[in-house]
């Protein structure tokens, strides 16, 4: 039977990708009633789908009569997660931020010496912040840092963390409340740490395996950025790390990343 276009598209397509949809989202596997009311459609209706689905390869239904993803849709992600291009998925974003905001914005990943930024987008106010792409910064004086040293495993960022330490003479105990308030707050931030007068805050961005992959960062003037937890600036930095994070796979969830504990020199 050829289907009813809706909009120049193709209304069962929708239909069925919203089903595959909440049946991702919700983790574990569903009975066709629950599947029904997270749908809000009738049961008759959604077998047709389900069973087209299980032929395909999309879900799986198992020996509990409940549905789950299927083999071929897990296939089908881990091909187009290769072709993901981090850089590419997040310049909307940093365009986003900047021109919302007016400030400075960036993106961060771990190299072998520790964090330093890939994309920079400077703000269009008179003063240059002089961080360019390619530029390493501090693991324990950077929010982007931050970010790293909070999420990332310890024996990834352990080594670095206690070079700066005792370095830059910091106190290990009082280097963990930081830790533990990224952890808690879900974004980082400095005042003044780097560079005089700037500050800075950074957010997580995580793939399908919570695993954290790059760090999203504001830089700005002190005056003029607010770093504080319910400022408009951390709101969207968090709201947008997530948006990008989910798009990779994430689930959603900050809490089912382990905080860790650092033992330091």
């Amino acid at each position: 039977m050829v289907e009813e276009a809706k909009s120049h598209g193709i209304q069962s397509i929708e239909v069925g990708m919203d089903i595959l949809k909440k049946i991702s989202e919700a983790g574990k596997p569903l009975s066709i009633t629950e599947i029904a009311i997270l749908c809000d459609t009738s049961k008759s209706k959604l077998h047709r789908y389900l069973t087209s689905f299980v032929r395909t390869g999309m879900v799986e239904k198992n020996q509990d009569a409940k549905y789950i993803l299927g083999t071929e849709i897990i296939r089908l992600g881990l091909v187009a997660s290769r072709k993901l291009n981090i850089t590419e998925i997040v310049a909307p974003h940093l365009m986003y931020l900047k021109e919302t905001l007016n400030e400075t914005v960036a993106l961060a990943v771990w190299g072998q010496n520790g964090p330093f930024f890939i994309s920079w987008e400077e703000s269009n106010g008179p003063v240059n912040i002089g961080v360019k792409v390619g530029s390493q910064v501090s693991i324990t004086q950077s929010a982007a840092g931050l970010v790293f040293a909070t999420f990332l495993p310890n024996e990834v960022t352990e080594k670095k963390i206690n070079e700066e330490l005792n370095t830059l003479s910091i106190d290990s105990a009082s280097f963990q409340l930081t830790i533990d308030s990224v952890k808690a707050n879900g974004f980082a931030y400095v005042k003044g740490t780097t560079v005089a007068g700037i500050s800075a805050i950074a957010a997580p961005i995580f793939d399908r395996s919570s695993k954290l992959i790059a760090s999203l960062t504001i830089v700005g003037l002190e005056h003029s950025l607010d770093v504080s937890e319910n400022s408009k600036a951390v709101h969207i930095l968090k709201e947008r790390s997530a948006m990008i994070s989910e798009f990779l796979g994430w689930n959603g969830n900050l809490y089912k990343i382990r905080g860790k504990g650092h033992t330091h020199c």
